[in-house]
C-alpha cells in the first residue's frame, strides 16, 4: 500500500539554481505530464534556470479528433508537425516565455507508426512491455539508454520521467531506458530521477494509480519516496495544467480528456533514492539480454 505524504519544502526536489530536465514519450506529454510539476515549481520560486525538455517519440499518426485515414506519410507528417506547434505555444505558456525552455527531440520512432500493434489501452494508446517489442522497439530502447546516460551525470539537476501509468509501449519504452541508464551510470550519478504522472490516464483510472509505482518500488528496494501536493487552481478550469493545454494542444482535445482532467485535483511525484540506481532490477517481462540489468 502507497503511503504519499504532503511535500514540504525541503522535500520538493528542485531547489532555486538547479536545472531541470525532462524526457518525455510525446510533446503532448510535457504538459500532460510535467505540467503540473513546473507550475508547482515556479509558484515555489525554485525553476530559475532554462529548461531542457527531450522528446523521444516526435512522430505521430494519432489525432484525437480525426483518426480514421491516418494512413499516408503526408497525413502523418502533418499531424506531426501540428503537434511540434501546439507544443511550442503550450510550452511558452507554461515556462513562462520562449527563453526559459529549450526542446530537442532525440528520436524519430514512434511505435504506431512502424506498424505496432498491441493491446488498447486507456487513451488510445498501445499497450506494450518488453514481451511484445519488435526490433523496431529494441533498437529505440538502445539509442535512448546510451542518450540518457548524460543527462545523470549532470550536477544540481532534476530528471522528470513519465512513471508510464496505463503501460503505453513507448511510454513504457522511455520510462525503461531511464532506469537502465541508470543502472548503469550507478554511482556516478549526480541527477535526481523523479518520476510523475501521466495524465490523463492516471485520473480516468484512480485504481490503477499506484500499479506502476508498486512495480518500480519492488525494482528498486523501497526506493521510491511518494510526495503528493494539490494542482495549482485555473481561473475557468479545475487546474492551471488544464487550461494551458485547452489554449494550445488542438489535436489532443477530446470530451473525454476534458472529463478525465477535470477530476484532476492532486498530482503525485516520486524520487528515486541515488543509492539505489546500481541495484534497480529489470522488469518482469525482460527475458532477452538486451534489458538485463546486471
Amino acid at each position: 500500500m502507497n503511503t504519499v505524504k504532503t511535500v514540504t519544502a525541503d522535500e520538493f526536489p528542485l531547489k532555486a539554481g538547479d536545472n531541470l530536465i525532462m524526457v518525455v514519450p510525446h510533446h503532448d506529454d510535457t504538459i500532460l505530464g510535467c505540467g503540473n510539476f513546473v507550475i508547482e515549481a515556479l509558484a515555489r520560486g525554485v525553476l530559475t534556470t532554462v529548461t531542457r525538455v527531450f522528446v523521444s517519440c516526435s512522430r505521430t499518426n494519432f489525432f484525437a479528433n480525426y483518426q480514421e485515414g491516418l494512413l499516408s506519410e503526408e497525413q502523418i507528417q502533418r499531424v506531426t508537425q501540428a503537434r511540434i506547434e501546439e507544443d511550442t505555444l503550450g510550452c511558452n505558456d507554461l515556462f513562462g516565455g520562449s527563453y526559459n525552455w529549450r526542446q530537442g527531440i532525440i528520436g524519430e520512432w514512434d511505435a504506431p507508426i512502424r506498424g505496432y500493434s498491441g493491446p488498447m489501452t486507456a487513451g488510445g494508446g498501445s499497450w506494450g512491455d518488453f514481451s511484445t517489442f519488435r526490433p523496431e522497439e529494441i533498437d529505440m530502447y538502445n539509442r535512448l539508454i546510451t542518450q540518457y546516460m548524460w543527462m545523470l551525470q549532470e550536477e544540481n539537476t532534476t530528471i522528470l520521467c513519465l512513471i508510464a501509468n496505463g503501460s503505453h509501449v513507448d511510454h513504457f519504452n522511455v520510462r525503461e531506458a531511464m532506469l537502465h541508464a541508470a543502472f548503469l551510470v550507478g554511482d556516478n550519478a549526480k541527477a535526481q530521477i523523479v518520476f510523475v504522472e501521466d495524465e490523463p490516464y492516471t485520473s480516468d483510472n484512480t485504481d490503477q494509480r499506484f500499479v506502476e509505482f508498486d512495480k518500480l518500488n519492488a525494482r528498486t528496494g523501497n526506493g521510491l519516496t511518494s510526495l503528493g501536493m494539490p494542482c495549482q487552481p485555473g481561473q475557468y478550469k479545475n487546474t492551471h495544467m488544464h487550461e494551458i493545454f485547452d489554449a494550445h494542444y488542438r489535436t489532443q482535445y477530446t470530451d473525454d480528456y476534458e472529463a478525465d482532467l477535470n477530476k484532476n485535483n492532486d498530482f503525485i511525484i516520486y524520487t528515486l533514492d541515488k543509492a539505489k540506481y546500481k541495484s534497480i532490477t529489470k522488469d518482469t517481462s525482460c527475458t532477452a539480454d538486451y534489458c538485463v540489468l546486471a
